[in-house]
C-alpha cells in the first residue's frame, strides 16, 4: 500500500480499527493513485480532520519528510493512539494533534502554506468545513474527502459543486476487494479471507478528489 512499512499501533479507538486491511496494503485501495498523484506534488503540509489512530496522518509525515502534519480528532483515545503511531514511526516531531478544526482553524492553517494537502474523514463534518465561505481561502489546496451520503443525502455532489470552480473534481465510488490477490491469506477459508479485506461499510461509500488548478 502507499504506506509500506509503516508501523501501526495495536490499539485502535473504534473496532479493531480496520487493522488487517491496513496491514495488507488494502485499506481504500480506491484512494492510492489519488495518494501517490498529491504526494508527488509535493505539499508543504497536510491536514487531516478525523485522523483516528493515525493511518494518514502518520503516513503522510513518512511519505512527505520535512513536511509539517496536523492531525484533528474529537476522540481523545484516537488522539492518543495517533501521537503513538508518529512515535514509532520516528515523525512524532513533525506531527501536531488537536481535538477541534473547525472552518476558521483551518482556513487560519492553509493561510500560511496554500500548496496544503486537506485530507477529510469526519462523519458529515466535511459539510461545515466546505462551504461557500471556505472555498477561495481552499482554492490552492489539494483535497481527498471522504463523503458520508449516508447520514446527509445528497452531500457529495453538493460538496463537488462547491469546489468545481477552483478544482479540477473526481467522485470515487468504493470498489470490491479480491482476497485472492495476497498470497498471505491463500491458506484461509473463503469467509476468513472476505472478512479480512472487508472494511465494513455502513453503505457503499463514495470520495472526492479535487485538485487545485494553481
Amino acid at each position: 500500500g502507499p504506506f509500506r512499512g509503516m508501523i501501526l499501533p495495536e490499539t485502535s479507538s473504534w473496532g479493531d480499527g480496520d487493522l488487517a486491511p491496513k496491514l495488507l496494503g488494502a485499506y481504500e485501495s480506491e484512494l492510492h493513485p489519488a495518494l501517490e498523484r498529491a504526494f508527488a506534488r509535493d505539499p508543504e503540509l497536510v491536514v487531516n480532520v478525523g485522523c483516528a489512530e493515525g493511518y494518514y496522518t502518520v503516513g503522510a509525515a513518512l511519505r512527505l519528510p520535512g513536511r509539517p502534519v496536523f492531525g484533528f480528532d474529537l476522540d481523545e483515545k484516537a488522539l492518543s493512539i495517533c501521537a503513538e503511531a508518529a512515535r514509532l514511526n520516528g515523525v512524532a516531531e513533525r506531527v501536531q494533534l488537536e481535538r477541534r478544526c473547525d472552518a476558521e482553524r483551518l482556513v487560519a492553517l492553509v493561510a500560511g502554506l496554500p500548496r496544503t494537502l486537506l485530507l477529510l474523514d469526519c462523519e458529515g463534518f466535511e459539510r461545515e468545513l466546505i462551504t461557500r465561505e471556505t472555498v477561495a481561502a481552499l482554492g490552492s489546496v489539494d483535497l481527498i474527502v471522504e463523503c458520508h451520503d449516508f447520514l446527509e443525502p445528497g452531500l457529495c455532489e453538493r460538496l463537488a459543486a462547491l469546489l468545481r470552480a477552483t478544482h479540477e473534481v473526481e467522485i470515487l465510488r468504493e470498489a470490491g476487494r479480491d482476497p485472492g490477490a495476497w498470497p498471505v491469506l491463500h491458506g484461509l477459508g473463503s469467509l476468513d479471507r472476505w472478512l479480512t479485506v472487508c472494511e465494513f461499510r455502513p453503505a457503499l461509500m463514495r470520495w472526492i478528489v479535487a485538485w487545485s488548478r494553481r
